[in-house]
C-alpha cells in the first residue's frame, strides 16, 4: 500500500531531499499545494522539529506526514508542541468488485481538468482560484507518470462527480472522490466508487482508500465494505503572515 502511495509522492515532486528520518518533497512551481510540498517521516527521528523547520524554511506552511502509527505517537507531541495541528487519517481496504455504471466515463485528464477546478473551488474554504489552479496543475505532471485513471459520472450529460484510480502490482487506490454540491444527495459518489471497484476487479486483489478519521467520508466508505487497515496522521501549520 505504501509503495503505491510513495510512487504518487515521487511523481508530484520536482525535487526531494532525504534526511535521516525520511524525505522532504518539493514542487517549487506549485507552492500552494501542500500535497506536493511536505515531509514524510519513515523512521524515528532525533529533533524532528528542527529538521522540519530547516527543510521547510522557505515555504509558507509546515506539513509532516507520518504513516507508521508508532511514529505518530512517538513524534506527535513534539510537533503539536511546535504549534502544528494533528489531523487523524485512516487507511481502509476491501476486495474489488462492484457494478459498472453507464453514466460513468473514463476521460483523459485534459478533459477533466476544467471540471476538477470547479469541484475544488467548492471544496476550498474560502474559495481560492490560485490554489485550485495549482492543484489542477499537479495532475498535468502526475497523470503521465502514475498512469492515474480519471472517472467522471454524468447527469443528463453534465459532469457531476469524479475520482482517481491509481494502480500498482495488483493493488488499486481510489482517491479524490468529489461531487458538485448541486448533485449531492443522490448516490453519485457510491455509484462512482462501485464502478471503480468493478473496473479493477479482473486484475487487482485489493482496493484501498484513505480518509480523515473524524470526517464523514470514512463512515461512508465503511458502509461500502471498506475495512480498517491502519491509522496514521499528518501535522499541519500555516506560517504567520503567509495564509
Amino acid at each position: 500500500m505504501r509503495a503505491l502511495e510513495h510512487s504518487v509522492h515521487e511523481a508530484g515532486a520536482l525535487r526531494r531531499a532525504e534526511f535521516p528520518a525520511g524525505i522532504a518533497y518539493y514542487n517549487d512551481e506549485l507552492p500552494l499545494v501542500w500535497d506536493v510540498n511536505f515531509i514524510r517521516v519513515d523512521r524515528p527521528a532525533v529533533d524532528l522539529v528542527g529538521s522540519v523547520e530547516r527543510l521547510q524554511e522557505g515555504q509558507g506552511h509546515f506539513k509532516v506526514l507520518i504513516e507508521d502509527p508508532a511514529l505518530v505517537e512517538a513524534h506527535g507531541p513534539e510537533l503539536i508542541g511546535r504549534g502544528l495541528t494533528r489531523r487523524g487519517l485512516v487507511a481502509l481496504a476491501r476486495e474489488p468488485g462492484g457494478r459498472l455504471d453507464a453514466n460513468v466515463r473514463e476521460l483523459p485528464y485534459e478533459q477533466v481538468k476544467p471540471f476538477r477546478f470547479e469541484v475544488h473551488m467548492e471544496q476550498l474554504t474560502p474559495p481560492r482560484p490560485e490554489v485550485a489552479d495549482q492543484v489542477g496543475r499537479v495532475h498535468d505532471r502526475t497523470h503521465q507518470l502514475t498512469g492515474e485513471r480519471w472517472l467522471v459520472i454524468h447527469v443528463d450529460g453534465e459532469p457531476a462527480g469524479h475520482l482517481i484510480v491509481y494502480s500498482q502490482d495488483g493493488l488499486a487506490q481510489i482517491e479524490d472522490v468529489g461531487v458538485l454540491e448541486r448533485f449531492r444527495g443522490h448516490g453519485l459518489a457510491r455509484r462512482l466508487i462501485e464502478h471503480a471497484l468493478e473496473l479493477v476487479a479482473s486484475d487487482h486483489d485489493s482496493v484501498f482508500i484513505t480518509a480523515e478519521t473524524d470526517d464523514w467520508p470514512q463512515r461512508f466508505y465503511r458502509r461500502l465494505g471498506f475495512e480498517h487497515v491502519e491509522d496514521r496522521a499528518d501535522f499541519l501549520l500555516v506560517k504567520v503572515g503567509t495564509g
